[in-house]
């Protein structure tokens, strides 16, 4: 047997010299196939090739133990790498609750540069990522200002066109519910004639939540606090530079663990003051304003996944 090339063995009987081999040794081996050393070495060669593995995964796996400690091999087992010229493993194991949101802001519903199947294309991504719910940011609707031209770029003119427009839009997301501010835009019908139209549109919608004026706060399993927050400033000279001086103007008591920020159209993420902060962008093209001003629009949305615990986020 031990003159016979190993092509001419099949997997299973590969997998079976393999298996005594790990199991009771090389001696073993030899006796029961009648195989010379040279022979054996071959035949491994060949399981390997193969995809056979010939390693004792049960010594390995003891080896691996002695090495690490109980929170390493967890975090081993979670995917972590281990990187040569590092003695720890560079991975964090995440515990507690996950609480996954679709984020979105500055849907500007009324505009010609916010087709709504945008909006629906977001509304698929997230029903198929299982969201628990979604959040806006601030400026449902483009509103109306006295701005001279903004009425050319309306495609709803007028409060009863774009709060209509808006309650046909979001009452085709009946998955979860809806957390909603206002922003700078909703907010030009309050000062024009005091009609307060994001709270309208959430009286007319089951599972659309108006939580506040430009800021609003939501409890995440009654462990910490994810704080929606739109603004009336600007574009800062660095996109990070904004969400550091709204997390500087809070005091130590209010800041919240997380925050979803809209009014710029800025996507940016950043850890600040132990805040967990995401400007999400926004679903508006550039309009010709922003264009003229030189300003980008990142348009888009976000899945954001926290993990709660008893410590926070």
């Amino acid at each position: 047997m031990g003159s016979k090339g190993a092509d001419l063995w099949s997997d299973n009987k590969l997998q079976k010299l393999v298996s005594v081999y790990l199991s009771e040794g090389e001696t073993a081996v030899l006796e029961q196939f009648n195989l010379s050393s040279e022979t054996l070495n071959r035949y491994l060669r060949e399981a390997r090739k193969r995809g056979i593995s010939t390693s004792d995964k049960g010594k390995l796996i003891s080896q691996i133990i002695q090495n690490y400690t109980d929170k390493e091999l967890q975090a081993l087992a979670h995917g972590g790498r281990i990187v040569p010229g590092y003695g720890k493993v560079p991975i964090i194991s995440f515990e507690g609750d996950r609480i996954r949101v679709g984020a979105m802001t500055d849907t500007h519903i009324g505009s010609v540069k916010m087709p709504e199947e945008r909006i629906y294309q977001a509304f698929d991504e997230f029903r198929k990522e299982k969201v628990d719910f979604i959040t806006h940011s601030g400026d449902v609707t483009e509103g109306m200002s006295n701005r001279p031209g903004h009425v050319y770029e309306l495609n709803a003119i007028g409060y009863s066109n774009q709060k209509n427009l808006s309650e046909k839009i979001f009452n085709q997301w009946t998955d979860t519910d809806i957390y909603a501010i206002d922003g700078n835009h909703d907010r030009w019908y309050i000062k024009s004639n005091g009609a307060k139209i994001v709270e309208e549109i959430a009286k007319s919608i089951p599972n659309f939540y108006f939580i506040g004026h430009d800021e609003g706060d939501i409890s995440l399993k009654g462990k910490a606090t994810l704080k929606l927050w739109h603004g009336e400033d600007g574009n800062s000279y660095a996109l990070s530079y904004r969400l550091q001086k709204i997390l500087e103007s809070l005091t130590g008591g209010e800041k919240p663990h997380a925050m979803i920020a809209g009014h710029v159209h800025k996507y940016v993420e950043i850890f600040e003051r132990h805040v967990h902060c995401t400007s999400v962008g926004s679903m508006q093209s550039q309009t010709p304003w922003m264009r003229g001003k030189r300003i980008a629009a990142h348009a888009g949305f976000a899945i954001i996944d926290y993990w709660v615990n008893d410590k926070g986020i």
